[in-house]
């Protein structure tokens, strides 16, 4: 099988942070102050100090504007 090296991210987080592979993220949320929770596929949580924003970011996601009423 055939696994390409751009595929991983390293997610920052206290003690270093989590590699993951891209494809494995299901989404995320912010977690107050401190970060956000990243979620895998495969079942477990990334607790990260890096914003919803910077995630996006990372993963090459367009960040939605949204407009005030």
């Amino acid at each position: 099988m055939e696994h390409e090296t751009n595929d991983f991210i390293l997610i920052p987080a206290k003690g270093g942070g989590a590699l993951v592979r891209r494809s494995e993220i299901a989404g995320g949320r912010p977690n107050g102050a401190e970060g956000g929770i990243v979620y895998l596929k495969s079942g477990p949580s990334v607790y990260t100090t890096a914003s919803m924003p910077q995630i996006a970011g990372y993963l090459g996601a367009e960040i939605a504007q949204v407009r005030d009423s």
